[in-house]
């Protein structure tokens, strides 16, 4: 079940990112971005896909108290009484309305209908954000922090996915690198900052939590922040170097990559969110992460922290971390593939996740 959990939120995310980028985007004056070619049906089955993707959890809870109290009385208590399901209800409500304002649309390039469509997506970021984990901690700081997290994901994501696939060509790209450079390190610092607060509350002590599941993906997705914001860099002022040499110069592929750092970042994200926080006294031997536990199999209690001590494989992974990330620059000035450049970012996270494992002493 976990699998299928996990495989909803990445495609809820997805679902969340095309709708919030769509609406912005068509908000936007034509002569800011390039032509784009949105087809209705793609809005009206992300829509649609909403309130599927978001009840697994819901199943998931409903599934697991079934034995005790029968399938159709677990799902009536918790779609009434658990805020997870309460949330959902909601998440129903506006998705239908989000169908109906989508399917009866004359045109889709309408401000207005933008407009209701980006406030209603937003509405339903905040119905999500209501049933996670973080709202049930701290209910105002939490559901605010999640919401903007997810919010400036959305929208930055959104916008990559929407271009590097709907785009018909490059053309006013420099117009729209004027506004989206702006647009995605505003996004970058909403979610950094939501990111903090989060982890306020979900997480007590950041590097002592690397001993469980839900710190190692928090790890492994500040990792990724690396690649992303060089590639955020290059398509906010390498790529618009090179299209005010040559014209002709496609930066579609680099929009691309960028989207698929962040969809692997989706994916840890999802992974890591049905994991439970580490807050309060959350450190048993059996709670441990089974990947920490690659690198360090030793009985661990609450007692443990985590030090670091460098060691002669921490070099060596600090060094070729460097070597990884020359080569990912190289990439970019030698045209290489979009699949070799997302590979070399992929290594060179591996290359950093093994350096500071390698560095890691329990004491």
């Amino acid at each position: 079940m976990n699998i299928v959990v996990i495989s909803s939120q990445v495609l809820l995310y997805v679902c969340f990112a095309i709708l919030a980028g769509s609406f912005i985007l068509l908000l936007v004056p034509s002569n800011y971005r390039p032509d784009l070619k949105i087809r209705k049906r793609l809005l009206l089955l992300s829509a649609v896909a909403l309130p599927v993707f978001a009840f697994i959890p819901v199943l998931a809870i409903t599934l697991y108290i079934a034995p005790r109290l029968g399938l159709v009385e677990s799902l009536k208590i918790v779609l009434t009484t658990y805020t997870v399901g309460t949330a959902w209800d909601f998440t129903l409500l506006g998705s239908i309305v989000l169908v109906l304002l989508i399917t009866f649309a004359r045109s889709t390039e309408k401000s207005t209908f933008a407009v209701l469509g980006a406030l209603l997506t937003f509405g339903l970021l905040l119905t999500v954000a209501w049933s996670s984990h973080a709202g049930s901690v701290a209910p105002t700081l939490g559901i605010t922090s999640h919401f903007i997290h997810m919010a400036a994901v959305s929208i930055w994501v959104g916008i990559l996915l929407i271009v590097g696939w709907c785009s018909r060509n490059h053309k006013n790209w420099l117009e729209f690198l004027s506004w989206f450079s702006m647009v995605a390190f505003g996004c970058l610092f909403a979610t950094g900052f939501s990111g903090l607060l989060l982890m306020d509350t979900m997480v007590d002590g950041y590097i002592d939590s690397w001993m469980v599941s839900y710190g190692q993906g928090l790890l492994i997705k500040h990792l990724f922040l690396l690649p992303l914001v060089f590639y955020a860099l290059v398509n906010g002022f390498i790529v618009k170097y090179k299209l005010s040499k040559d014209a002709a110069f496609n930066p579609i592929p680099w929009i691309r990559v960028e989207g698929f750092i962040l969809f692997v970042i989706f994916i840890i994200t999802a992974i890591f969110s049905i994991q439970s926080p580490p807050h309060g006294h959350y450190l048993t031997n059996d709670a441990v992460s089974p990947l920490f536990r690659l690198f360090h199999d030793t009985v661990i209690d609450s007692g443990n922290t985590i030090g670091f001590v460098v060691k002669l494989p921490t070099v060596g992974f600090f060094f070729l971390s460097i070597l990884l990330f020359g080569l990912l620059v190289l990439s970019i000035f030698k045209k290489a593939s979009i699949a070799v450049s997302f590979l070399l970012s992929c290594l060179f996270v591996v290359s950093l996740y093994l350096m500071l494992m390698m560095t890691v002493v329990i004491r």
